[in-house]
């Protein structure tokens, strides 16, 4: 990234005007700047011009070299002794650099640059000054993209303070340790993901501790989000927000960990709904194309909207967001149904303190190979000859944990071409751990379908897991499948 040059507003420029001695840099990574590592390094160019102090062509030179390290900040530690900078030098040693350097994995570290200068008396050389860069790490790297709940709108308060581990890559388009609002536009202009309102705890600075805690590497974090935002401002090809994101994408480098969207509630109509899994397919595939990667996205299921009656379309947008982890390779998806509300339609501080926590794990599971850390996700809903329907699930630890045997308390219903037909018994047992047996209210026709947690404002206890406590992953109207040969269980 292209070095800064000008001062705050209101300050004044305390750099002399003359060009000063020793290394100046033009290019470097950016104070506070988190690189993505690939293989356990970064790259990163250095570039710049030097000059020798006149102090020293007075004595007498005989050959310069630009030259840098990068030093451990916590105990000054050089991971990388001073090392020479390829460079274009002068007959009067000022001259020019560009170099590529590597970084490991870790941090926070100090770029330190100098001008070594050989004098022409013998045995004598100086290590004139030279630019330095702040508190960057080589770590793991996350855009951040969706709506409200991922720009993070959490009104109540949670202990979630900044930590060194984390920064944030501003709307201001500057690098900076990362803390609460992370959406706020100041000295930003006026860019596409501009909140009109005041955004307030995000999931993500939980999230970015949490990661770096399991994989002992900083995190970096780049805002895109916007609050109540359709996909059609994500569109590749029309979307203003999908531009915006593109565009940090270029600010920052375009190499990445990792997207953590979270968006869903603009779209919960009968106009947009039907359409949400086509329309965030093609978002994902673009952004890949752009990348030239399969860069993974971490989602999450819609929570709930208190006052909302549109209840098929936020079925349908929760069942095409749990086809979207199902069928499109590198995209996880988390529940949320079960997460605190600080106003009708937003996860509290705390549900966003722990959907951060969360997500972490499922992410170090992807990313890191640390133990997989998943939602119940239904694999199938059987008719058994004994009436009832067989609920099977994936990505079960142990069994459920359930506050009702009333099914729709725990969140069911089933419906067929005759209507809805309630539900009348629910069973499951920890030594069936992947089970849930529903007992129907009278037989069920063909084209019977089953739901979970569907609705706008759906079941405020479902059934959790007895380790993550997670509930089941809602899905809407899944087709209940008949097979004579199975047992009752």
């Amino acid at each position: 990234m292209e070095r800064r040059k000008e001062e705050p507003a209101g300050i004044p420029a305390c750099r002399p005007q003359q060009t000063m001695h020793g290394i100046t840099l033009t290019k470097a990574p950016s104070d506070w700047e988190i690189l993505q590592q690939e293989d356990g390094s970064a790259r990163a160019v250095l570039a710049g011009h030097f000059q020798v102090h006149p102090a020293a062509i007075q004595v007498g030179v005989a050959k310069v070299r630009p030259i840098y390290r990068i030093v451990r900040e916590e105990d000054n530690y050089a991971v990388v002794p001073w090392t020479p900078l390829k460079a274009n030098i002068r007959p009067d040693f000022t001259g020019t650099f560009e170099d590529t350097i590597v970084i490991p994995a870790g941090g926070l570290y100090r770029i330190d640059t100098s001008l070594e200068t050989q004098s022409t008396v013998p045995h004598l050389t100086w290590l004139y000054r030279g630019d330095c860069v702040l508190h960057v790490g080589v770590g793991n790297v996350f855009l951040i993209a969706g709506q409200s709940n991922s720009s993070g709108y959490g009104r109540d308060f949670v202990p979630d303070p900044p930590d060194l581990s984390v920064h944030l890559f501003r709307n201001r388009c500057r690098w900076d340790l990362a803390s609460h609002p992370m959406n706020e536009s100041t000295d930003a202009g006026s860019p596409a993901n501009e909140e009109m309102g005041v955004p307030g705890v995000s999931p993500y600075l939980s999230f970015g501790k949490n990661f770096s805690r399991i994989t002992h590497l900083p995190v970096g974090l780049v805002q895109a989000s916007l609050g109540g935002s359709p996909m059609s401002r994500w569109h590749p090809e029309t979307g203003d927000l999908y531009a915006c994101m593109m565009e940090r994408i270029r600010l920052t480098h375009g190499k990445y960990a990792g997207v953590l969207w979270y968006q869903g509630c603009s779209d919960g109509d009968p106009t947009a709904a039907p359409y949400y899994y086509e329309n965030f397919e093609r978002m994902v595939k673009a952004l890949r194309t752009a990348l030239g990667y399969e860069i993974p996205f971490f989602t999450c299921q819609l929570n709930r909207f208190v006052d909302c009656r549109e209840d098929v379309s936020w079925g349908q947008i929760r069942e095409a967001q749990r086809q979207a982890a199902l069928r499109i390779p590198g995209v996880t998806v988390l529940p949320t149904t079960n997460n605190a509300m600080s106003d009708g339609i937003h996860n509290s501080a705390g549900a966003n303190l722990l959907l951060g926590e969360k997500l972490a794990m499922q992410a170090a599971h992807v990313l890191a190979g640390a133990p997989e850390y998943a939602a119940p996700d239904l694999s199938e809903a059987l008719l058994l000859q004994d009436g009832r329907i067989r609920l099977t699930f994936a990505h079960m630890k142990l069994g459920f944990v359930y506050h009702s045997l009333d099914p729709a308390m725990n969140g069911f219903t089933l419906e067929d071409a005759s209507g809805e037909i309630p539900l009348t018994g629910f069973q499951a047992a920890r030594e069936d751990l992947n089970h849930i047996y529903l007992t129907p209210s009278r037989a069920p026709g063909e084209d019977a379908r089953i739901s979970f947690a569907w609705q706008a404002d759906p079941t405020r206890c479902p059934p959790t897991d007895e380790v993550t406590f997670l509930p089941p992953l809602s899905f809407y109207q899944v087709p209940v499948s008949r097979n004579s040969g199975d047992s009752a269980g």
